[in-house]
């Protein structure tokens, strides 16, 4: 289970609560990686909007989940995630979940996750598609530092809102999958722009003196953006980006971006 935070915000107290039950990879918001990451509401208003969109892009990527935590105090979090459905936050009477106060409820016409006895959702799982990576969302205060006595019931809670089907299907998709040098010649045109999916077996011979047919070198482009290294529009993905700088290929792309400068057009 990897489980993420913002390495800016590593000092807040809900991390620090989060930290004392599970260990945690601080990251960027634009090194993510697929997995779960957990961010208190109030820090999506102190991001730019560039790391807004790398955020959204990441939790949009089939296997990740995106825990947001309270207090909302009527943030529009379905805009600020671009949230393809109705949902806002809203205060209510101070009520109890499990013995834990909750003080806002969220209002959608999504299956909750969580209600309370009256009916009011206090968590939701939002998914864009059946393809889609999760939003999850919870009013329920499990990293608030003032329910230090029930960490242990918080901790528990938290563990729950965790999709572990999706995080080990995820897991063992990654692991099983094994990327070999024409794969990775093929991220290469990806990261340098160049990539052509309908020219791909040109281009990999151009390059990279791989001889393949255009059925091989289609079948090699769909393993990988069933992977999510790359868009099927041949775009590079932020999970392809990492795999790049990861083994060390920046090098290589700016001297196929440089031939491309050079010649004026890609032959």
């Amino acid at each position: 289970m990897n489980i993420q935070i913002i390495k800016q915000f590593t000092n807040r107290t809900e991390y620090k609560m989060l930290k004392g039950w599970i260990d945690v990879d601080e990251q960027n918001i634009d090194e993510l990686m697929p997995g779960v990451c957990v961010i208190p509401t109030i820090i999506l208003l102190k991001l730019s909007d560039v790391e807004l969109q790398s955020l959204n892009k990441w939790w949009r990527q089939w296997g990740n989940q995106l825990i947001v935590s309270p207090p909302f105090h009527q943030i529009d979090v379905a805009l600020l995630l671009q949230l393809n459905v109705a949902l806002s936050v809203q205060a209510i009477e101070t009520q109890s979940f499990n013995s834990l106060p909750v003080i806002e409820a969220i209002k959608t016409n999504s299956k909750s996750k969580w209600q309370l006895a009256r009916g009011e959702i206090v968590a939701v799982d939002h998914y864009e598609h059946s393809g889609s990576g999760c939003v999850t969302l919870t009013t329920i205060p499990l990293l608030d530092y003032r329910l230090l006595s029930q960490q242990e019931a918080c901790k528990k809670m938290f563990l729950e809102l965790i999709n572990e089907k999706f995080s080990k299907e995820t897991a063992t998709a990654q692991k099983s999958f094994i990327l070999n040098s024409v794969h990775e010649h093929i991220i290469i045109l990806a990261s340098a722009n160049v990539l052509n999916p309908t020219k791909l077996s040109e281009q990999l011979s151009y390059y990279f003196k791989e001889e393949l047919s255009q059925n091989e070198a289609l079948e090699l482009f769909r393993q990988l953006t069933n992977k999510n290294f790359i868009e099927i529009t041949g775009v590079i993905t932020d999970i392809g980006e990492k795999h790049i700088n990861f083994k060390g290929y920046r090098a290589f792309v700016r001297e196929i971006r440089r031939w491309r400068r050079d010649n004026r057009e890609w032959r």
